[in-house]
């Protein structure tokens, strides 16, 4: 066996593998959970108004869902949150949290004396990247984190568009780069627990568009953040509709047993249960909106990658139906197995008298919801009658990173080229630079760092992370 034979097999062995069929029963107790091909099963079913599969076991009606829609978003998601680049073959080597790097191996040099590569998988030669210029990155990062907006930088570091949007780009690719590094590394543990909560993000001029976010329950820190902007040309069906919207308010003045009865109700007003709409908007130059079930497939999808280092996992879900099927097929395996569960959460400042400690049954499945620091939780995998209590460390984290992208993300943006790169950094900025009232950043919290860095620091770890990958690539 050769080196790249060895080094593909090594690979193949760790590879994390991506769903890439969603219809099936989502009824966890019923035994065709997961199972895209059954007897039991009537492939397409108009009984309830949409297309859906009939699951004649358990009797429910999970709505069909587009599956390769689904799978080519993920691949383009997956280039833009986990990709290695700009280390390792473009073709070969795997994202982070996606398998064992294939490795490259010194092929010459150019005219210009810089380092050419060699593929040990595919031979494919090519030319490293070196990150070279750090200041202007960390002016432009220390002017970001002030929240100026593009007109103002330019102005002050006196340079071109063309030379703003390169180096915006420039460090994007380093802040992702070191800060999947680091949570790759921390976060193989036993075991880990996600929230994730929607939101719609604002930009002027009625562009809106639909965001996911994904954190660590314990630190806070942001793992992922997806939105439901793409360049794909998909079928007009996985385009985003914009009907009237269907939002679940949060009806926190009501008490707490009623809120939650008010939001079952208004889900059942929709087309379909994840049929989610936010009202009328417009798209950015050079993108399309995608509908959000279908982003929250693809957002589970790569979260799984994360989830894949955990011997047990929880993932705890904010109460929107339109999540729920998406969550349930990122994990499939883990939750036949009782590694993974899954679970409703709903913030409220309920009262002690609103929900009592055994629990109440509250929807069309007899949902039992519980009573929780934070409001309340409901079991979607769990059939316990007592379920272990949630507890969210931070709570509020995915609605505070919300809030920091709304005051520092600029409004006037057209394009969809720069939107990825000021969301991954204010993520990096987000997670590695504000600390809260006891001084612990995120990052801190996770075990990323040892302490709060600062925005020259941060860029100065993030480039030398992506040139030292270079040396460390023959050292595997």
């Amino acid at each position: 066996m050769n080196e790249a034979q060895a080094a593909a097999k090594l690979q193949n062995a760790s590879a994390h593998s991506f769903r890439h069929q969603f219809n099936c029963c989502k009824n966890c107790r019923c035994p065709n959970f997961g199972l895209t091909e059954s007897s039991d099963y009537l492939a397409e079913s108009q009984h309830l108004g949409y297309p859906a599969l009939h699951c004649k076991a358990c009797g429910s009606y999970p709505p069909l869902v587009d599956s390769h829609s689904v799978n080519l978003i993920v691949e383009e998601k997956a280039k833009q949150q986990l990709t290695k680049s700009p280390c390792g073959c473009s073709h070969c080597e795997p994202g982070f949290f996606l398998g064992t790097t294939v490795g490259v191996k010194r092929y010459g040099k150019t005219g210009a004396n810089s380092q050419r590569y060699q593929c040990r998988k595919c031979q494919n030669v090519f030319t490293q990247v070196n990150i070279k210029g750090l200041e202007p990155l960390s002016r432009l990062f220390s002017l970001l984190n002030r929240g100026h907006n593009p007109q103002q930088i330019m102005q002050q570091l006196e340079i071109a568009p063309k030379i703003y949007y390169q180096l915006l780009q420039r460090l994007y690719q380093c802040l992702r780069f070191y800060s999947r590094q680091q949570e790759q590394r921390v976060l193989h543990r036993s075991f880990c627990a996600l929230h994730t909560e929607s939101q719609i993000h604002e930009f002027s001029e009625q562009k809106r568009i639909w965001t996911l976010c994904s954190t660590e329950v314990t630190s806070g820190y942001v793992l992922l953040h997806t939105h439901n902007q793409s360049q794909l040309q998909l079928n007009d069906s996985a385009h985003y509709q914009q009907k009237t919207s269907t939002l679940l308010p949060p009806l926190s003045d009501s008490p707490i047993v009623e809120a939650l009865k008010r939001r079952y109700q208004l889900t059942l007003n929709r087309y379909h249960f994840e049929d989610l709409h936010y009202g009328s908007t417009a798209a950015l130059r050079g993108s399309q909106l995608l509908q959000p079930a279908l982003t929250a497939y693809a957002h589970f999808q790569l979260l799984s990658a994360f989830t894949s280092q955990n011997q047990n996992f929880h993932h705890y879900i904010e109460h929107e139906s339109s999540i729920r099927g998406a969550a349930l097929m990122s994990c499939v395996e883990e939750i036949k197995q009782q590694r993974a569960d899954i679970y409703y959460v709903y913030r409220h400042p309920r009262s002690e008298t609103d929900m009592g400690s055994a629990g109440n049954k509250v929807g069309w499945w007899n949902d039992r919801w519980y009573p929780a620091d934070f409001g309340a939780f409901c079991s979607i995998t769990n059939a316990q009658q007592n379920p272990t209590k949630v507890a969210l460390a931070q709570p509020l984290a995915c609605q505070n990173f919300f809030q920091h992208l709304q005051l520092n993300m600029p409004k006037q943006l057209k394009s969809f080229s720069s939107v990825d790169a000021l969301f991954e950094i204010n993520r990096a900025l987000f997670n590695y630079l504000l600390p809260d009232k006891e001084g612990l950043t995120p990052a801190m919290r996770l075990g990323c760092c040892e302490q709060q860095m600062t925005a020259s620091e941060l860029v100065s770890a993030a480039v030398a992370a992506v040139n030292s990958e270079h040396i460390d690539k023959f050292k595997r």
